[in-house]
């Protein structure tokens, strides 16, 4: 049965294949030749099929063999691996940290830090995944990554979310563009504006149209308070419609469909939700059949502004979307830690101007998994991350906490 096929029939294998002959690879493992023979010859038998061709002075892998060879040695590197880890992790010394994170996050503020943490701890490995705020809120949820550094997305089960930073949303064009000059754009001016963006699974889209920025003026709630008004519509971007074959694809628990079916969910519950918005409120309808026109201020409901930005392009990838502003195709709006790594793709193309009328903010914090704690070297390096972050000198404008 392959299951009595164990590691020591892969590292044998391996040392067969690497040194050519049975006599040489027994030498180097320490076994008797024949002993290696007997182990290769059950390897073989398992399996069903020769993985070497043997003549009288050499031994060859067989085109089974030969496919093989590159699992085995994954198989044995991944095993020595972990067992590093177990070892590290048991003396807190080391181990692998999984972060996946936005990637405003992994160019700008993590290899700072990382760069201090690799000095103080040798024997760490870290591996970084740079994703979409959904996508890093899911790996969490998934187990596969420790912990994320990302926007908020919509919540999941047994996830944590607690805020790092936050930075404001900005116009991002070209130099030659009108926009350049100023000091500040209202929202209200990009309607006439060619525009590009990015996809409702990035989660900067839902946050620049977070519920109440909009209606009843500057930063305000229709009816002028913080409790929303009629016209509010709580957006969950995990809620909306889609095909019926999508939908069964997704329950059957296809990772491609359950990703297609979130990002439909988000694009047509924004789009209800902004017809909602842009309906006048019920009292204002009723004061204006009753002669009295819709005036500006606390009772009044204004068209949300990021309802009129229709893309001319759609992309998920930050580094795309500064290419298309810098060759003219429209402007964008970003998140300015966002629109200064973007800045690295085009430098000199482009230019950042915030956005105000009202200013808006994304928050970026930590996800964790509330049911779950982190390994000792990764609780080390979220603390790090922390403490230094807030001392780095960034090219955006941060508020902390």
């Amino acid at each position: 049965m392959l299951s009595s096929i164990s590691l020591r029939h892969m590292r044998v294998f391996v040392a067969v294949a690497d040194h050519g002959t049975f006599t040489a690879a027994a030498e180097v493992l320490g076994l008797t030749p024949s002993g290696l023979t007997a182990t290769i010859r059950q390897f073989e038998d398992v399996a069903g099929t020769p993985l070497f061709d043997r003549t009288t002075r050499q031994v060859t892998l067989s085109a089974t063999g030969a496919r093989f060879l590159p699992t085995a040695r994954r198989l044995i590197s991944e095993f020595e691996e972990a067992l590093g880890d177990l070892d590290a992790l048991s003396k807190g010394i080391g181990g692998t940290i999984r972060i996946a994170a936005a990637p405003s996050v992994l160019t700008r503020i993590l290899p700072g830090v990382i760069s201090r943490f690799v000095g103080e701890h040798p024997d760490a490995r870290l591996r970084l995944d740079e994703l979409n705020a959904g996508e890093v809120h899911e790996a969490v949820a998934r187990n596969e990554a420790d912990f994320g550094i990302a926007g908020e997305w919509h919540a999941l089960p047994d996830i944590a979310f607690s805020p790092l930073f936050s930075d404001r949303f900005g116009v991002l064009c070209r130099p030659t563009h009108a926009f350049a000059k100023r000091s500040a754009i209202a929202w209200s001016e990009l309607a006439d504006q060619a525009f590009v963006g990015l996809g409702p699974e990035s989660g900067t889209r839902a946050m620049m149209a977070a519920p109440g920025s909009w209606a009843g003026g500057a930063g305000g709630t229709a009816g002028g308070t913080g409790g929303g008004g009629a016209g509010e519509v709580p957006v969950d971007p995990a809620e909306v419609a889609a095909s019926d074959v999508l939908k069964r694809a997704a329950a059957l628990g296809l990772p491609e469909a359950q990703m297609a079916l979130r990002r439909a969910n988000a694009s047509e519950r924004a789009i209800e939700r902004v017809a909602k918005m842009a309906k006048p409120r019920q009292s204002d309808a009723v004061q204006n059949s009753n002669g009295g026109g819709a005036k500006d201020g606390p009772g009044s409901a204004m068209i949300d502004p990021v309802a009129q930005l229709r893309p001319i392009v759609e992309t998920s990838n930050t580094l795309t979307l500064a290419a298309m502003v810098a060759e003219g195709v429209g402007i964008t709006v970003l998140p300015e830690l966002a629109a200064r790594v973007a800045d690295l793709a085009a430098p000199g193309k482009l230019a950042f101007v915030p956005l105000c009328e009202p200013v808006r903010k994304r928050p970026i914090g930590i996800i964790t998994r509330q049911s779950r704690s982190l390994s000792p070297i990764a609780r080390i390096f979220l603390a790090m991350v922390i403490e230094q972050a807030p001392k780095m000198d960034l090219p955006a404008a941060i508020e902390w906490g």
